[in-house]
């Protein structure tokens, strides 16, 4: 004989299960009683927490009572109930303990005790008490009491496994409650059964909209060429080896889904089919994962790749020509040529020494791994010596900064701030092609921030892409400009030190009207 306690509650804790199942072991132990001449009856189960039985249900005894009999279910009466001799006497078990009285005034001294089985383990045991001035238990009643010990340990084991199914459900329905991808569930009949927030929220419908329709017609899916993929290839019409090395239960799909205002959102279903022996469909539950993000990701990966290999493969050729031109053996360069050769080389190594800088600038930014070397900065003097700078890059532009004499230092970082207003100088240049005024101005406003901005006269941004103008790899559209266009990091690292300065950079513009950056920076200290 195995022998195994589980863990259970005691009476007096406030869990569900234990309290519903008072009443049936309690109409147990009454009939125990009633059949075997007693006065009162308890039920103990083994608790792991506490390391020791606890009473699960009671007959006949009242709280106070239940107290004096617990020090003996610590080692007396587990003994009796899987000795020989199953009956006894409390006084004689532990002389020590002051004999209960039940509920009817009555001392109780006779005892009998029995374990409570479940396939062949113990699962705790039941014992019956009698007055003190009745008779003694006999041979003949331990296969009476052993009769509801059965019943006691059918209670408790089906109690303790509805339990733990409560708890099983309650924590896949917190797992699809919380997950972030969609989730919903179909019958045999392909009916929708269940739908998770973030299915709702895919869809943009309540899901009580989608309870009990064909998924066929609540979803209608459909591949990225638009042709229906229900009913005709609905996996649950088909067990077969996936295409994605899957089971023939787990199935996954490329699809397109439509919200209710007409947003359409690429999406991968990933079936998980339940099928009976003779592999009929009874359920399914279908994971619904927005690959937007995903096709974002390969898309601005493919697009760095390109770029790179561009921006790195002219400089790199134009160096090679040089080099190439400047070692041949049977020419003799004079001067002039000499130097002009290296000037070409030198500007196309700090062409790409600038691109590794930023692409190195950006990955940090990303990563949050950019410490600030904070300290007061002037921000009007440091735009005079941005212009000074760069006016000599350009005949056709006229670079001004326009600054009030009282605009307060703010705390920053004074090189990536000075990055900043380098990158907006230069794109207002750059997307100027017909040249004009380009000027840098400041202002103090009553909220406490100082704002920079920087305007041109050039071609403007238009509406549409000033909303993705400071993503990463994001590359204006404009044909207008006469310079080479670069990786798109630009913007997005202005972005993202104003942002590590608890500032935001927004931009004012219209197609042929020009383009005004403007930098907000709070006029107070900066935190690393």
């Amino acid at each position: 004989m195995v022998t195994r306690y589980f863990n259970w509650n005691p009476v007096g804790r406030t869990d569900d299960y234990a309290v519903e199942l008072q009443p049936e072991l309690e109409g147990i132990l009454r009939n125990a009683v009633r059949a075997l001449g007693g006065s009162a009856a308890v039920v103990a189960t083994w608790d792991d927490a506490v390391r020791r039985f606890v009473v699960t249900g009671a007959y006949g005894l009242d709280g106070p009572q239940i107290a004096r009999i617990r020090p003996l279910l610590n080692e007396a009466i587990p003994d009796l109930a899987l000795s020989r001799e199953q009956f006894a006497l409390l006084s004689a078990l532990f002389p020590q303990t002051a004999l209960p009285i039940s509920t009817t005034g009555e001392m109780q001294n006779p005892v009998m005790a029995v374990p409570l089985y479940t396939n062949d383990e113990t699962v705790g045991l039941i014992f019956v008490l009698r007055s003190s001035d009745a008779a003694n238990f006999s041979q003949l009643d331990p296969p009476v009491l052993a009769a509801f010990a059965e019943q006691a340990a059918i209670a408790v084991q089906s109690a303790r496994l509805a339990h733990l199914l409560t708890q099983e459900k309650q924590r896949v329905e917190s797992i699809l409650e919380g997950s972030a991808d969609g989730i919903y569930t179909v019958d045999a009949d392909r009916r929708i059964v269940s739908v998770n927030p973030a299915m709702e929220r895919m869809l943009g419908r309540p899901g009580e909209e989608l309870l009990g329709l064909p998924c066929a017609v609540a979803l209608n899916w459909r591949d990225r060429e638009g042709r229906p993929i229900c009913p005709g290839r609905c996996p649950m019409l088909h067990a077969h080896q996936s295409a994605s090395g899957l089971d023939g239960n787990v199935t996954e799909l490329a699809a397109a889904a439509r919200s209710s205002t007409g947003q359409r959102t690429e999406v991968a279903l990933v079936y998980s089919v339940v099928r009976s022996p003779e592999m009929a469909p009874l359920n399914a539950v279908i994971n619904v994962r927005d690959m937007t993000r995903v096709r974002e990701t390969e898309e601005m990966r493919s697009t760095f790749l390109s770029m790179l290999e561009h921006q790195l493969q002219t400089p790199l050729a134009i160096i090679k020509g040089y080099t190439n031109t400047l070692s041949r053996p049977d020419a003799q360069w004079d001067g002039d040529t000499l130097r002009r050769s290296f000037e070409a080389i030198e500007e196309e190594t700090d062409r790409m020494s600038l691109l590794m800088d930023r692409l190195l600038l950006a990955s940090r930014l990303e990563a949050g791994a950019l410490p600030l070397s904070l300290e007061q900065v002037n921000l009007a003097g440091m735009a005079e010596k941005v212009i000074e700078r760069l006016q000599p890059t350009s005949k056709k532009h006229s670079l001004f900064a326009s600054f009030p004499d009282d605009l307060p230092p703010i705390t920053g970082d004074p090189g990536l701030l000075e990055q900043v207003l380098v990158n907006l100088v230069d794109n207002a240049v750059k997307y100027s092609p017909g040249g004009g005024p380009v000027v840098v101005s400041g202002v103090h406003d009553s909220h406490g921030e100082v704002q920079v901005t920087v305007r041109d006269a050039g071609t403007g941004v238009p509406r549409w892409e000033t909303r993705r103008i400071f993503e990463r790899f994001h590359r204006s559209q404009s044909l207008a400009s006469t310079h080479p266009r670069g990786m798109g990091l630009g913007l997005y690292i202005c972005d993202a030190i104003m942002k590590a300065h608890h500032g935001n950079i927004s931009v004012q513009s219209e197609p042929g009207q020009g383009s005004a950056f403007t930098i907000t920076l709070p006029n107070g200290s900066a935190s690393p």
